[in-house]
């Protein structure tokens, strides 16, 4: 099974600021005066191209396709995303697609879009989704919702771990937003790291995943299977952004079998060329 991971699109699109309300006004002058630049459609275009040249059997999305979840981004996202969205796709929503609270509602944006590569609902009243691609089974969370505060937190309920603990029977590759770990070097502020991760951890030892995906956290890396969580946690933010001496940013393509191995893909030079991923023992990092 190769599983190619791609996380934190963030796809530039030009919005009209009367369209915008409460803290998407700020949020979408932050993305045009600070962040824009750093997520070029010059690389964009490559990363789609690069990925149609591999060998894969499932892609998966782990959030953040737009920037302030406005209904014009969700659109320019799946046309840019039209290429690769198959059967194989699996995708969850990240902080920036639920940024406001009119993009969730009763007919959330992103699942108005994207409901045909989500999986199915396994709980009317919990957000676990699931997806059989291959004959491996994805589950993915929602650890994300809309404050009125510029904070990115995340969060994901008991009551939606322990469900899914009761519901799998299998073996399984869950698929979340938020990380459940970072590097002592990639610590997150309490603005914007899960804010239960420490349970999450503790819960899923009753039946742990063979691997977690994620991103959030715009750089890359792997932590190897440790005491307290004893699956690989994979980070692929951003997989749109350059690189610079903070941000380590790229994709992975995943291949399990009797072992899981790794490889790293960045942008360079006007197109996506293969690299190291980057390791770290538990140790190295904290949940």
């Amino acid at each position: 099974m190769k599983i190619l991971h791609i996380s934190d699109l963030h796809f530039p699109k030009k919005l009209p600021l009367f369209s915008l309300r409460g803290k998407a006004i700020v949020g979408y002058l932050s993305y045009r005066l600070r962040r824009k630049s750093k997520h070029p459609l010059v690389l964009v275009s490559a990363m789609i191209e690069a990925i149609s040249k591999l060998e894969y059997d499932a892609l998966i999305i782990s959030g953040d396709l737009t920037n302030v979840s406005h209904p014009g981004e969700f659109q320019n996202a799946k046309e840019i995303l039209r290429p690769l969205l198959t059967d194989k796709t699996f995708l969850i929503p990240g902080n920036h697609d639920r940024y406001q609270k009119r993009a969730i509602g009763p007919n959330p944006l992103f699942e108005k879009t994207f409901s045909e590569w989500m999986g199915d609902s396994l709980d009317p009243k919990l957000y676990i989704r699931s997806k059989k691609i291959g004959g491996k089974l994805f589950l993915g969370w929602d650890s994300n919702y809309a404050i009125p505060r510029i904070t990115a937190n995340g969060y994901v309920a008991p009551e939606v771990i322990e469900k899914t603990m009761h519901l799998v029977q299998e073996p399984y590759v869950l698929v979340c937003h938020h990380p459940l770990w970072n590097p002592k070097t990639e610590i997150e502020s309490k603005a914007h790291q899960m804010t239960n991760r420490t349970e999450v951890v503790d819960k899923l030892k009753v039946c742990p995943p063979e691997l977690y995906l994620h991103g959030h956290t715009h750089t890359n890396w792997v932590k190897l299977p440790g005491p307290s969580a004893s699956f690989p946690i994979v980070n692929s933010a951003s997989s749109t952004r350059l690189s610079d001496r903070n941000h380590e940013c790229g994709f992975h393509l995943i291949e399990m079998e009797k072992s899981i191995s790794y490889r790293r893909f960045i942008y360079s030079e006007d197109k996506f060329i293969e690299t190291n991923p980057i390791f770290y023992e538990e140790s190295e990092g904290v949940i």
